[in-house]
């Protein structure tokens, strides 16, 4: 299965990081390509799904992304499936003082077109998994 893994250390802690976004009604302020949430059932933690669209190579696609793990300040993780996609975003928080290293994982099994156009999906991926982890370093300095 295909991954993109990037990290940022941000100036903050694990819990002011955490804070902000935890909540899956905010996920598109910072989310590089995500859309505002169509539908959320749940309050943000472990079993809550959210119907969304991600815009992947410049394409919105719907996704569906169920939280599966959560622990405060520590780890984040969610499977999601969409047109072409489906898989694991992680995101996990190593406090070190008055900093933080958030890193950011996508696991992805591609279908259909998005296979045939692996390259430039994992590319797009990676794009945006640079571009939301720089969203999060400016929004928690702010």
């Amino acid at each position: 299965m295909p991954a993109i893994e990037k990290s940022i250390t941000i100036n903050a802690t694990p819990d002011k990081i955490w804070n902000l976004l935890k909540d899956p009604n905010k996920w598109h302020v910072w989310f590089d390509g995500a859309s505002p949430a169509k539908a959320v059932q749940g309050e943000g933690d472990a079993g809550t799904v959210v119907d969304t669209s991600i815009s992947v190579a410049n394409i919105p696609l719907p996704t569906q992304i169920k939280i599966i793990e959560t622990t405060p300040g520590v780890k984040w993780q969610g499977e999601f499936n969409g047109l072409g996609a489906s898989g694991k975003q992680i995101w996990t928080y190593e406090g070190a003082g008055a900093a933080t290293k958030v890193t950011f994982r996508i696991e992805a099994e591609l279908t259909g077109p998005a296979k045939l156009a692996e390259g430039m999906v994992l590319k797009s991926f990676d794009s945006m998994a640079e571009k939301t982890l720089a969203n999060v370093k400016a929004l928690a300095e702010s």
